[in-house]
C-alpha cells in the first residue's frame, strides 16, 4: 500500500487568496483525520475541496493514498489518473497508479507507470522499492494483461501536407528552433490541419532518449528517405514526451475517463475470474500482529537486552601472521509474508567483511563466517525486524558479538508500515554486522561504518 504524507504540492486551482486560505485550512484539516487512519472523514472534507477546485492535485492525491490504504484499489487509480490528466509528470500519482495496478494483479500496467515514475526521479528509493517488487513478480508469475478497451474516438487514419516536409527540414538544419518547431506542431495537430494516429507509436519508447534523434528522424522523412508512418511515430513521441502541448476537448477527456473506468472493471473481473497471484509489496496488518506475537513468545525484548558477555566469543587462529577470526551466525527467519527476500542477500554482507583486511593486535586479521542452526552456539544473531526501533533507528547491534536486528522499514505518520528496498536493508544489515565484529562508527564518509 501507499503510505507516504506529503504537503508540498501547491495548491493548484485556488481562484482567490480568500479562497485559498479557506481552503487551505480544510486541507490541514484532513489531512490530520488522515494521519490518524480516518480515511472516511477525511474523504469527506477532500470532496469539499474538490467541489470549489475539482483539479487540486494535493487533494487528488491524498484521496488516492487514502483509498491505497483502505485497500480500495479501483477508487485510488481513479483518483490518480485524475492528477494525470493535469499533470502527466507527478511522479506521486505516477507511483499510486503502478502500486494500484500492482495490488490488482495487472503487473505490466504498474511496472510502465513506475518505470515513468524511476525516469522522472531515478533515486528515489521508494519507486526502486514498489518497481523491483513488480520486476520480480513478473517474473515469478506471468499472467495474460488485460486487454484496454479500444478507444473508437481516436484518429486511426493520418493526415499530413506537403508543405509540412519543409517546416521539418528547416527545424533539422537548425533554420527554427525546437520550441518554434513544437509550436507550430501543436497548432496544426489542434486545428486539424495535420491528422497524427494515435496508434502508430513506437514499440520501445526507451530507445529514443534525446529530442535530437527526433530532429533526425525529421530530417529523414522531409527527403522522402523513411514513410509517413515514421513520422507519425515520432510526432506521437513529441507528444507524449510533452514537447509538443495537444490539449484535448471536454468530450475527449470525458471519454477517455470512461474508457479507464471500463478498463478497470476489466481488471477487476478478470482478477476475480482467474487464479491471477496477487504480491502486496508491503505486510498486512496481520503480518506485523503475528510477527509480533512471535517476538513476545520468543522473548525478543530480552534477548536484545542481553549482555554480549552472555554469547560465546569467537574463535581463531593464526596463519601467515594473520589472524583468522571465525563467527558463528545463527539467522533468525525473516517476518512471513514480506515480497523481498532478505535472507539470501545477507550472503553480500558476510561477503563484504570477509574481503576487508582488518587489524587486531596490530596484527593482520581476516573475518570468517560460518551459518550454525544451534543458536547457544552462535557469536552473533541476526534478525530483521517489522517493529518500531525508534525515531530514526534503522539498526542495532552489540560490539564485538551479540545481537544484530535491521529495521525492515518504518511506520509513517500514520501508522502504516512501509517497506524499504532491498538495496537499503542490505547496506543497514553491512553495517550492523560491522558493530558485531568489533567496529566503531567513523568519521568517513566514505566508510560502511559511518553513521547515517
Amino acid at each position: 500500500m501507499i503510505a507516504f504524507v506529503s504537503h508540498n504540492e501547491d495548491y493548484l486551482g485556488f481562484a482567490q487568496e480568500q479562497t485559498r486560505e479557506e481552503l487551505k485550512i480544510l486541507f490541514d484539516e484532513a489531512t490530520e483525520l488522515f494521519q490518524n487512519g480516518n480515511y472516511n472523514q477525511a474523504n469527506e472534507i477532500y470532496d469539499q475541496i474538490l467541489e470549489t477546485s475539482p483539479n487540486n492535485i494535493s487533494t487528488l492525491n491524498m484521496k488516492g493514498i487514502g483509498y491505497s490504504n483502505m485497500e480500495m484499489h479501483s477508487k485510488s487509480l481513479k483518483q490518480f489518473y485524475k492528477v494525470l490528466e493535469n499533470d502527466p509528470d507527478n511522479t506521486r500519482a505516477l507511483l499510486g497508479m503502478g502500486v494500484g495496478f500492482g495490488n490488482l494483479g495487472e503487473y505490466s500496467e504498474s511496472l510502465a507507470y513506475l518505470e515513468k515514475a524511476d525516469k522522472i526521479k531515478p533515486n528515489n528509493t521508494v519507486i526502486q522499492n514498489y518497481k523491483e517488487i513488480i520486476e520480480n513478480t513478473l517474473k515469478k508469475y506471468p499472467y495474460t494483461p488485460t486487454e484496454k478497451p479500444t478507444n473508437s474516438m481516436k484518429q486511426t487514419i493520418g493526415k499530413i501536407p506537403e508543405w509540412v516536409k519543409d517546416i521539418a527540414n528547416w527545424w533539422s538544419i537548425g533554420n527554427i528552433s525546437d520550441e518554434k518547431f513544437t509550436e507550430s506542431m501543436g497548432y496544426m495537430i489542434k486545428n486539424k490541419i495535420v491528422i497524427v494516429p494515435e496508434n502508430k507509436k513506437f514499440e520501445n519508447t526507451n530507445e529514443l532518449k534525446m529530442i535530437s534523434f527526433v530532429r533526425n528522424n525529421f530530417s529523414q522523412w522531409s527527403q522522402d528517405d523513411i514513410p509517413n508512418e515514421e513520422f507519425y511515430k515520432n510526432t506521437n513521441w513529441l507528444i507524449e514526451n510533452n514537447f509538443i502541448n495537444v490539449e484535448k476537448t471536454v468530450e475527449e477527456i470525458e471519454y477517455d475517463s470512461y474508457l479507464f473506468d471500463r478498463y478497470v472493471q476489466k481488471i477487476l473481473k478478470n482478477k476475480g475470474s482467474e487464479i491471477r497471484y496477487i504480491e502486496y509489496p508491503n505486510p498486512s496488518q496481520d503480518v506485523i500482529k503475528k510477527f509480533l506475537r512471535d517476538v513476545e513468545k520468543w522473548n525478543f525484548e530480552e534477548e536484545v537486552g542481553r549482555s554480549s558477555n552472555s554469547f560465546p566469543s569467537p574463535t581463531y587462529e593464526i596463519i601467515d601472521e594473520t589472524y583468522i577470526i571465525k563467527y558463528k551466525i545463527y539467522i533468525n527467519e525473516q517476518p512471513q509474508g514480506l515480497p523481498l527476500d532478505h535472507t539470501s542477500t545477507l550472503q553480500n554482507s558476510f561477503e563484504f567483511w570477509e574481503k576487508v583486511e582488518l587489524k587486531t593486535n596490530n596484527q593482520n586479521a581476516r573475518i570468517v563466517f560460518e551459518i550454525t542452526n544451534t543458536k547457544s552456539d552462535a557469536n552473533v544473531w541476526v534478525t530483521w525486524v517489522v517493529r518500531n526501533i525508534g525515531e530514526g533507528v534503522l539498526g542495532h547491534a552489540h560490539l564485538g558479538k551479540g545481537v544484530v536486528e535491521v529495521a525492515l522499514g518504518d511506520y509513517n505518520c500514520d501508522g502504516s508500515f512501509q517497506l524499504y528496498d532491498v538495496k537499503s536493508v542490505e547496506k543497514i544489515m553491512t553495517h550492523e554486522l560491522g558493530h558485531s565484529i568489533g567496529l566503531p562508527h567513523t568519521n568517513d564518509r566514505e566508510n560502511i561504518m559511518y553513521p547515517s
